[in-house]
């Protein structure tokens, strides 16, 4: 019997390339596990807990076909974070998340990754629209997802998370336009 690997996509601007972390030409474990390491923003100190952190973002592609990209600044070759489309069990829906590591922030990379992911989202995947789901407190995702040309939804209240204020994000298209003035 003959297994296919599945084919994971590589996105790429002018200063950033996005590989899926389930990819076998990227090293999730040295990336995210190692000592030395960068931790990730929600990375818990516990190395197992960080572990099955890492197992869950490399499995949601292969449960859902799609997931978080680990990003690559090109002219250093460092690991900015992840970005990307994320639907765990008690979502409301699909949602386009970003974790940023230390000393990547401020320098607008997760926006020029979020807006290729989104490219991608609607062009390549069909996408009508997905949401990011912020922390109202978060005074740089808000700006963000505004820089983004999302629109604030209401409210999103999940145990582990606490209350999250939904932001939709719709295609830069004359459909996804015209979807956005309807909701005005």
């Amino acid at each position: 019997m003959m297994s296919l690997s599945p084919v994971y996509p590589v996105l790429e601007t002018d200063r950033l390339c996005l590989i899926c972390p389930a990819a076998p030409d990227f090293d999730a474990v040295a990336a995210y596990l190692m000592p030395g390491a960068r931790p990730f923003v929600d990375q818990h100190p516990d190395e197992e807990a960080a572990w099955w952190s890492i197992a869950t973002i490399i499995g949601h592609w292969h449960l859902r076909g799609y997931g978080h990209f680990a990003v690559i600044e090109k002219e250093t070759g460092m690991n900015c974070g992840l970005v990307g489309p994320w639907f765990p069990r008690g979502w409301p829906e699909p949602e386009l998340s970003w974790q940023l590591l230390d000393g990547a922030e401020g320098r607008g990379i997760a926006t020029e990754a979020a807006r290729c992911v989104l490219d991608w989202l609607f062009q390549d995947k069909g996408w009508a629209s997905c949401v990011s789901l912020v922390d109202p407190e978060n005074d740089r995702s808000v700006a963000m997802v505004e820089r983004l040309g999302a629109r604030s939804e209401g409210m999103f209240f999940h145990n582990m998370t606490g209350d999250l204020r939904i932001w939709r994000h719709f295609p830069k298209t004359a459909a996804g336009r015209k979807l956005l003035e309807g909701l005005a």
